[in-house]
């Protein structure tokens, strides 16, 4: 393959945790040396390693606006990445801006998703900006597959009928630069998504002094969120590590005997790199499809439900953990 022509781009301009779920499938590519190129929304530019991808481009683009302006942005990033020359695009994103920019790319091939019955005219627009369409449920999906496992599909044509990998060892080296020092604490994620999905302030508090009991814990926030983390500091005595850069925040993750985090970018940095987890999830009625498709991937984990005494559970789920390491 010219290394002046990389042949595939990925367009995933969404979180964390869903440019993450690409991982299983970089390292497939990566297994039959096929150079691909990944483009992030610049909230995650970062998430990979430099190994992870020939290159990682993170660019602002708004995923749902039909403004002019923004119309007018991703013709011109279309226009830029049409001289790499792709042969393929994969569209690992369900909004509109990732289906205009491979419309502008042009690539011979693209594979994007559509759902004909669940939106029938979205599939109908979408298909006219890309070669081929992927059926993915518009909703939760019954048949509950792992995120990693739909964006797997994504690359049928090029990986054939290879399963993606579970192995932490493999996948670890695509989102960490370097092995980092192990640290005993074991880490707490701080972040208003606690709340955002509805899990009382107070018993994160509850959780947090649970934990902290058994030994001491590393509190772990992005300095975006410092409103939250001095709360949490408040209340609990405790300090709150506060990273501004996300290299420093993933080596943390990566250095600690586990984690106890909501479903948030950390869980899934944990679960593709192997730190044991214990994943809260909010205890809506989605709640079974919610953990099958998000839950940690590679990493050994307990899931614990946000409804009554959580708080103990977790506590347990962690201790659990840690006897197995």
């Amino acid at each position: 393959m010219p290394e002046v022509s990389p042949s595939v781009l990925i367009i995933r301009l969404d979180a964390i945790g869903d440019a993450l779920a690409l991982t299983p499938l970089l390292a497939a590519l990566q297994r039959r040396s096929i150079a691909a190129d990944v483009l992030l929304s610049e909230a995650s530019a970062g998430v990979f390693s430099s190994r992870a991808a020939r290159a990682i481009v993170a660019r602002a683009v708004a995923l749902r606006s039909s403004a002019t302006s923004n119309r007018r942005e991703i013709e011109r990033l279309g226009r830029e990445l049409r001289e790499r020359n792709y042969g393929c695009v994969l569209v690992a994103t369900e909004d509109p801006a990732g289906y205009r920019l491979a419309g502008a790319i042009g690539a011979p091939k693209s594979v994007g998703f559509a759902d004909p019955w669940g939106k029938p005219f979205k599939t109908i627009w979408s298909r006219r900006l890309v070669r081929r369409t992927i059926y993915r449920s518009a909703g939760l999906d019954r048949r509950a597959p792992h995120e990693c496992e739909v964006l797997f599909r994504l690359g049928s044509d090029l990986v054939g009928d290879e399963s993606p990998t579970r192995d932490a060892s493999v996948l670890r080296p695509l989102v960490l630069e370097r092995e980092p020092e192990p640290d005993e604490r074991v880490a707490i994620q701080i972040t208003d998504k606690w709340e955002r999905l509805g899990i009382p302030f107070e018993q994160v508090v509850e959780m947090i002094r649970r934990v902290a009991a058994t030994g001491e814990p590393h509190l772990l926030s992005a300095a975006n969120e410092a409103s939250y983390a001095q709360r949490v500091a408040d209340a609990t005595g405790l300090a709150v590590s506060r990273f501004a850069e996300i290299e420093a925040w993933k080596a943390a993750i990566g250095a600690a005997p586990a984690i106890v985090t909501p479903d948030s970018g950390a869980l899934h940095v944990a679960g593709t790199i192997g730190t044991p987890v214990v994943a809260v999830f909010p205890g809506q009625r989605s709640y079974a499809l919610q953990v099958a498709r998000w839950s940690p991937w590679a990493a050994p984990h307990r899931v614990v439900r946000a409804d009554g005494d959580w708080p103990t559970r977790a506590a347990e789920a962690l201790a659990h953990l840690l006897v197995l390491r």
